[in-house]
């Protein structure tokens, strides 16, 4: 466990060997289905295309090999931040551009909670990290993040890499997991956070006026590619993670 996490970082766990098995089931167009929220009992393909006329006996999958870092972050560090004023009042904010996203496309708000926000920024500022040591590009760094409060809490991400090959990955990303490596990637991975080279526009931005579901986030420091984000760069705060220039917004890391 690096010394300088150790009192909001529970435990981490090195992966070592990783399998993904996608499905394509169906598809949109215009809009991807990002805001369905990943615990969701339905079937969420009921929002998209399907591909045939009838249901279908089999779909396309594809299978990749790899390896990955798992995060798991201290419950009651979490609960006593989900506590805090600010927090409370940026929450209130986020959520309502949320809401205003939602129903302009005629979509049911389903708010994803702070905690989410919180974790899937810091897997953004990570895999940027990342990417700058294992040899991998960011685009080739996937995450998956685990976020629940009250009953039956969770909280912790998931940053992996994989590949078609049989073989899978070449072990660059699971060596950053080690304790004399993952120090110094997070501490310099927070630190680029806390500036951003749109600031003051990107951390002063008020997701509330044109209805947006990120905060202080942008493309020149919390975007990812496509192919890495599990919600299409959509909730998003550097100001729920670090101080910025608008100030201590809630920051977990203050």
């Amino acid at each position: 466990m690096p010394a300088t996490a150790d009192r909001w970082l529970e435990r981490v766990i090195l992966v070592h060997r990783l399998r993904e098995v996608s499905a394509l089931t169906g598809f949109t167009r215009i809009d991807a289905p990002e805001w369905i929220p990943l615990d969701h009992n339905d079937d969420p393909t009921v929002q998209a295309a399907p591909l045939t006329r009838e249901p279908p006996s089999w779909v396309p999958c594809a299978e990749l090999r790899g390896e990955g870092v798992f995060l798991a972050f201290r419950e009651e560090r979490l609960d006593e931040w989900e506590k805090r004023p600010e927090v409370i009042a940026r929450e209130k904010a986020l959520k309502a551009a949320h809401v205003t996203w939602c129903l302009a496309r005629g979509l049911e708000p389903q708010w994803p909670g702070i905690r989410y926000v919180l974790l899937h920024t810091f897997a953004h500022v990570l895999i940027r990290g990342f990417a700058l040591e294992c040899g991998y590009g960011a685009s080739g760094i996937a995450e998956r993040v685990y976020a629940r409060s009250g009953k039956n809490p969770m909280a912790g991400i998931l940053l992996y890499t994989a590949a078609p090959d049989s073989e899978g990955t070449l072990g660059g990303l699971v060596s950053l997991g080690r304790k004399d490596r993952l120090g110094p990637v997070i501490d310099q991975a927070i630190e680029e956070a806390r500036l951003c080279s749109s600031d003051p526009m990107c951390a002063e931005h008020d997701p509330r006026v044109h209805g947006r579901l990120h905060g202080a986030a942008c493309h020149a420091c919390l975007f990812a590619a496509e192919t890495s984000c599990e919600r299409g760069n959509h909730y998003l705060d550097r100001a729920l993670l670090v101080e910025t220039l608008a100030g201590d917004l809630g920051a977990f890391l203050s």
